[in-house]
This record gives C-alpha cells, sequence and structure tokens, in this order.
C-alpha cells in the first residue's frame, strides 16, 4: 500500500462512475422492456449486473430498505471498490515492469 496512487484511484473511480450512469439507464429499459436486442444498450443492461456487485448482491436485504439515498451510496462504493482493485492492479503491473 506505500505505492498508492490517489490519482489513479480517483482517476479510475470516475471511469466506473461514468460506465454505471448508462448502465442504470440501460437496466431499466431493460426492465421496462423498452430496449430492443441493440447490443450496445443489452451490453451495458449487462454490464450493471457486475457494477452492483459487492454492495447490492451481498447486502440487498439493507440497501433495498435504506430508500434511493442508501442504493446510490451503495454503488458509490461499488464504483470506489473497483476503482481500488483497478488501481492495485495497475500499481502491481508497473512494480513487475521495473523488476
Amino acid at each position: 500500500m506505500k505505492n498508492f496512487s490517489k490519482s489513479t484511484f480517483f482517476l479510475s473511480t470516475l471511469i466506473f462512475v461514468l460506465l454505471l450512469i448508462p448502465s442504470i439507464i440501460a437496466s431499466f429499459g431493460e426492465d421496462e422492456g423498452t430496449i430492443e436486442t441493440n447490443i450496445f444498450w443489452v451490453t451495458f443492461a449487462k454490464l450493471f449486473h457486475i457494477l452492483r456487485f459487492p454492495t447490492h448482491t451481498l447486502f440487498w436485504a439493507i440497501i433495498s430498505k435504506g430508500g434511493p439515498i442508501m442504493g446510490f451510496g451503495g454503488l458509490l462504493i461499488n464504483c470506489m471498490f473497483y476503482g481500488f482493485i483497478t488501481e492495485r492492479l495497475i500499481s502491481f503491473f508497473k512494480i513487475d515492469r521495473k523488476k
């Protein structure tokens, strides 16, 4: 953790948040039956199932009772989790490449 890059963490978290926005819209459209077999929107709808993983999958009973603030907060925690994993992978490969 001594080589933790805050800028890489924030950038990767921002990328996951930017991916989350169209995936929420596509998932909502898929639930309502308004998106067709457009590969672009179907891909984003399936991506939402990945981006909601840690909090919404494991703690759904708590998240569902908390309302929209808890729901979007959980999604933000997920994006930060994926940003952290991405930063650690980038840091690992930078160190491995230097050796």
